[in-house]
């Protein structure tokens, strides 16, 4: 029913800006319900395998595993009763299967493996995606920066215009950034999609002396990787992924707060080109939408990062109060960085880059910004601090009238160690970016390097 919706996870006017549709798909309950179903059936394949339970149980279980239409409403009626689904789903498994099935399902198990071992199969799916997401805005940002070596524009430092740079190696700032959450996501990889297998206390006294094999062989069918020890009241991996989203939205956010400042009226040099973004009342206004949205989202991401470190708060072998956060931390703090992802690969897909308006902004200084260019010039003739001193006493004295290199052609203790020609080629942007090109080349090579590497 329309309108009835409380979460913008889930709104009919909001959710479209808060989910990405593949990952909303992952943390759905059909999906947890599968992954659930899918640890059950498993189990028993290997437990029967394992001679642990009857090889025909195991044939029963995994069938009803796979034919079962869940009762949806009594589902949700009885996990509020129980305060977790794992029973009320076992029981309807149980009733819909043979007396084989109701003898053997869920053997050796406790409610916590589920849990987390669902958890774990929807965060290896989750880290797939985002994977592919983060390599997608690399990649662009690898395009544009290639595409933009040599667009030289003013570089700015604690919002003051401070000397020459180019776009391309701006954008780099950002890649280098990406390049390093691909090498975390890499090693965080193993440990977030470890599950869990050990019965009521952890100890797999339920399951015999087979316990281990049981719980390697579990694990390697499921594609996760095996524990090692007892890891009932850890949550460390689970809090290590929120903080890892927070360190990618970071990057985003910047990127969304570049977008918006370099886009403002007077400054103009870039410009989302998405549409969108329109005003109720200013017919010529168009808003950063995707960078508002990107901003928003970020906060988002930091918030949840703030709180994910409670799920630690344990004690004894388990506690599930605390545990219990992560049904809707992860599935938000997921949702909101892939949905940012995708805002930011279509920004900068549509990104409109005013390189013209890039030139024109040194001229809003009068050049003054090219100070350094010229002082290192004359620190040649003259030595730093002299050259440091002449020149920043030059500008002092500035009327506001002249351009930086009138006035430094007018000034004879200057022109007495440059020439014309050397003053206006210090003068010249393109001319003082160093190691541009070098520094966007060893940018790009490592993003392909950690593109290629295995996630483990």
């Amino acid at each position: 029913m329309f309108g009835k919706q409380t979460t913008v996870f889930d709104s009919d006017l909001y959710s479209s800006l808060f989910t990405q549709g593949r990952m909303r798909e992952i943390w759905s309950d059909d999906n947890l319900l599968r992954c659930w179903l899918r640890f059950e059936a498993t189990v028993a394949r290997v437990q029967g395998e394992l001679g642990i339970i009857p090889e025909q149980a195991a044939v029963e279980i995994e069938k009803t595993c796979r034919d079962i239409q869940i009762d949806w409403p009594a589902l949700a009626q009885e996990t509020q009763t129980v305060g977790m689904a794992i029973k009320p789903l076992i029981d309807q498994i149980s009733a819909c299967g043979t007396p084989l099935v109701s003898q053997f399902l869920h053997w050796g198990c406790t409610t916590q493996d589920l849990l987390d071992s669902g958890m774990a199969m929807r965060l290896q799916q989750t880290l797939h995606l985002l994977r592919e997401q983060i390599l997608d805005v690399g990649e662009a940002m690898k395009a544009m920066a290639i595409r933009h070596t040599r667009t030289v524009m003013v570089a700015r430092t604690n919002s003051v215009d401070a000397s020459a740079t180019t776009w391309g190696l701006h954008v780099c700032s950002y890649l280098a950034e990406v390049n390093r959450h691909l090498i975390r996501l890499q090693q965080l990889y193993p440990r977030a999609v470890t599950g869990l297998f050990g019965g009521a206390v952890g100890n797999l006294a339920s399951v015999g002396e087979q316990g281990m094999e049981t719980r390697e062989r579990l694990m390697r069918e499921l594609g996760l990787n095996v524990p090692c020890g007892i890891n009932n009241a850890s949550q460390d991996a689970v809090v290590e992924v929120v903080q890892f989203f927070a360190l990618v939205h970071g990057t985003l956010c910047r990127l969304a707060n570049d977008v918006e400042t370099m886009g403002r009226t007077p400054i103009a040099e870039v410009l989302e080109g998405e549409g969108g973004g329109g005003s109720s009342t200013m017919p010529h206004k168009v808003n950063p939408r995707a960078s508002n949205m990107m901003q928003t989202l970020a906060r988002m991401g930091w918030m949840y990062a703030s709180g994910a470190p409670a799920m630690l708060d344990q004690q004894d072998v388990r506690a599930a109060s605390m545990r219990v956060l992560n049904w809707t931390i992860l599935p938000e703090a997921s949702n909101a960085l892939s949905t940012s992802l995708t805002r930011a690969k279509n920004l900068l897909a549509h990104l409109i880059i005013n390189e013209e308006k890039m030139r024109a902004n040194f001229d809003c200084s009068k050049h003054f910004i090219m100070s350094e260019s010229l002082t290192m010039r004359l620190a040649a003739k003259i030595g730093r601090e002299s050259a440091y001193n002449l020149v920043k006493d030059l500008l002092k004295h500035a009327n506001g009238e002249q351009s930086f290199m009138e006035i430094v052609q007018a000034s004879p203790e200057i022109r007495a160690s440059l020439s014309v020609e050397e003053i206006a080629d210090a003068c010249e942007p393109l001319s003082y970016i160093g190691a541009n090109d070098a520094l966007i080349a060893e940018t790009i090579a490592e993003f392909d390097r950690v593109k290629t590497a295995e996630k483990a």
